[in-house]
């Protein structure tokens, strides 16, 4: 691809008109209908994906802080410590899984806005060594449980 085209994608429609020239250039027919399918397909494995990883996550948050995976599930903000622990989690799906704050967002079920307050609250919580001690053993949890999972990505 030339820089020029390079230079001026920013946006998905701007993509989109880079890869009619191009197929111009090479004498082929884009068929947008089937880009826009396949742009889909792979928006939606993304989705499930995110999804299926911050429930695996949210069992795991469960079983290590003795809370009940509903409660953490529920769309309500509910008791103090439940609504710590979604935190945590939260925290740790971003920083240690590498997720975007928006695919945390989907797979807990909140807006994007929560995810950034409860990535912020942790951080701050953890000039706290007992708390930062408890999220440091849980980021390495983490980190070994879901090693196969990046590996299958």
């Amino acid at each position: 691809m030339s820089l020029e085209l390079l230079d001026v994608i920013h946006t998905r429609a701007q993509a989109f008109e880079a890869l009619k020239r191009i197929a111009a250039r090479h004498g082929r027919p884009l068929n947008p209908d089937a880009l826009v399918r396949l742009t889909h397909r792979a928006d939606k494995k993304r989705r499930e994906r995110c999804i299926e990883l911050c429930e695996a996550l949210i069992d795991l948050l469960a079983a290590s802080f003795g809370a009940s995976g509903a409660e953490i599930r529920s769309p309500l903000r509910g008791r103090q410590e439940v609504s710590r622990i979604r935190q945590i989690g939260m925290y740790v799906a971003h920083t240690s899984l590498g997720m975007a704050m928006n695919e945390v967002a989907l797979g807990f079920a909140r807006d994007r806005t929560t995810v950034m307050h409860a990535c912020h609250t942790v951080e701050d919580l953890r000039d706290d060594l007992e708390f930062d001690a408890l999220v440091s053993l849980f980021e390495k949890i983490v980190s070994s449980a879901f090693t196969a999972w990046r590996m299958a990505a």
